[in-house]
């Protein structure tokens, strides 16, 4: 892996890497700022892409057309969905989808996948980083819809169609993305919230903290490529 895009959807979820990258150049497509530089003598490509799977895959786009890179990786913050995943943990995507799309959808048109399969390689990477951060973490699949949750009836619906580990608002169509392109991916996340009615003030709470903890796992990451 020559180049690294990594992508995150608010500031708070890119300003720890791009506070230890060392900064080339800024350009800006279609809104969204991207930031190419170098992180442990690794060529780094860092985006914001706003909240949401639109956003998101449309950003995630651009980082592919534009500036060639070898693989996705997307940080951020999440809300858990099983009891045994608490906030400021950290999940590792072993394959993602969307909630709010029909599985016969996503099954029978293109690109007829139920879900996206993230990279072996990012996700062993991803573990050795938690590891040697002494960070307690937790792979599976990470869910993604146009909707905050913070309800424990959607969120007892989420469990039983999809089995999740989180929930969150873009890394399935992040996933989408690189799979359409052939370009390996992961989801990172570190858990804000519990996606139950008390999730807007829990998020409030810890979203700077599990921002730059999710930040902090893929710097590591870099650092072991």
């Amino acid at each position: 892996m020559k180049r690294v895009g990594i992508i995150g959807a608010m500031q708070i979820e890119i300003d720890l890497v791009l506070d230890k990258m060392e900064l080339l150049k800024e350009y800006k497509f279609a809104g969204f700022p991207f930031y190419t530089g170098v992180l442990y003598g690794r060529e780094i490509v860092l985006t914001r892409c706003g909240v949401g799977k639109v956003n998101s895959a449309s950003c995630t786009q651009i980082l592919i057309d534009r500036f060639n890179i070898d693989c996705v990786i997307n940080t951020g913050i999440a809300g858990s969905l099983k009891n045994d995943i608490s906030v400021c943990e950290m999940v590792i995507s072993s394959d993602v989808t969307h909630h709010d799309v029909r599985k016969a959808q996503m099954k029978n048109l293109f690109p007829f996948e139920e879900t996206f399969i993230a990279s072996e390689e990012l996700i062993n990477l991803a573990i050795k980083a938690c590891i040697s951060t002494a960070s307690k973490y937790h792979c599976g699949r990470i869910v993604s819809g146009e909707c905050f949750v913070e309800d424990n009836k959607l969120k007892g619906v989420l469990l039983n169609d999809y089995s999740p580990a989180c929930v969150e608002m873009e890394g399935s169509s992040v996933g989408h993305v690189a799979f359409i392109n052939n370009i390996p991916f992961i989801i990172i996340r570190c858990i804000s919230d519990n996606a139950d009615e008390e999730a807007a003030i829990t998020y409030d709470t810890f979203e700077k903290i599990a921002g730059n903890q999710s930040a902090s796992i893929v710097i590591e990451m870099i650092s072991n490529i």
